[in-house]
């Protein structure tokens, strides 16, 4: 209920029907609708703007906690690498010096510092795709040292894997040359007779002798000092019957007075392989094996080239 003068309000109690009568000049209730509607304001745009505040510093807060977590998480990474770097530093000063030890018993030549004077250079592609806001400068220096370090392991490792390659095909020819190379005994015991000038028990005269006289028991096992082929195997006057290999390179050796002959012309033969009996066929005065090494169609001392 409403008048010129003032505003009537009623206010009802329920349960007992008790109610009250409010009388408020019509000025008076301007009045107050005139204070507290700007205040009302006030405080509903003070409370959306804190609201607003909040949602705001919590999207920073949770982009920044993300992004203290990808900065550690990264700090491990780079920390990490760094021990990975400096254990693959260690690998390849090993693999240098296993390496320079090997070509020095090859007899190969030596040349340290080649892979510290290749040069490097090129963008770094890790650095290059961080920005300052996602990473300092320290960690993008870090980054950047890293890729420059493996980089040159990189290098180093393709470089000593040529040369292993280098050094075992060389490996592989020294050990074919020593495959081919007369380096045993062809069969164990009592040297009678060196090689080199002696007085002939057959003719009284001095003449030189070219080769070992081994002596061992009738019957014993004689083998082919290196790998070759059978070149003769039969009787030969002087010899007895005799056995001579080829083994290429110039080389030959042969071996006479055997009892029995185990190998035919043409065979190809393997260090240790047995040839034959000892035996004392031919012009000989007991059970031996002459044995002969000739170098370039001449004969040389046998003893050098007896390595066991």
């Amino acid at each position: 209920m409403d008048s010129k003068d003032h505003y009537t309000f009623m206010l009802f109690r329920t349960g007992n029907g008790a109610h009250r009568k409010l009388v408020l000049p019509v000025k008076q209730v301007k009045l107050i609708f005139m204070l507290v509607t700007p205040a009302l304001a006030v405080l509903f745009l003070g409370a959306l703007a804190a609201i607003s505040l909040y949602l705001v510093n919590l999207h920073n807060i949770n982009d920044y906690s993300k992004l203290s977590q990808k900065n550690r998480e990264l700090e491990k990474q780079v920390n990490f690498f760094s021990q990975r770097t400096a254990d693959l530093n260690d690998r390849f000063a090993k693999l240098q010096e296993s390496n320079a030890r090997v070509k020095v018993m090859a007899n190969l030549t030596v040349t340290p510092g080649q892979v510290e004077a290749v040069g490097l250079g090129g963008p770094d592609p890790l650095a290059a795709e961080l920005t300052v806001s996602s990473l300092d400068a320290e960690r993008k220096q870090q980054l950047a040292a890293m890729h420059r370090e493996l980089q040159r392991l990189e290098l180093g490792f393709a470089h000593e894997e040529d040369e292993l390659k280098r050094l075992s095909t060389h490996l592989k020819e020294q050990q074919t040359l020593l495959n081919f190379t007369p380096s045993v005994w062809p069969v164990r015991g009592w040297i009678s007779s060196r090689f080199g000038y002696r007085t002939s028990p057959f003719t009284g005269r001095r003449e030189l002798h070219k080769g070992l006289d081994i002596v061992n028991r009738r019957g014993t096992p004689v083998v082919v000092t290196a790998d070759g082929e059978v070149v003769f195997a039969g009787y030969k006057s002087g010899y007895g019957k005799m056995v001579i290999v080829d083994h290429g390179l110039e080389r030959v050796t042969k071996y006479g007075h055997l009892a029995e002959i185990s190998v035919q012309s043409g065979d190809m033969v393997t260090r240790g392989q047995e040839l034959g009996k000892v035996g004392s066929t031919g012009r000989s005065t007991g059970p031996h094996l002459h044995y002969e090494v000739v170098v370039n169609g001449e004969a040389v001392d046998p003893a050098d080239y007896l390595l066991d």
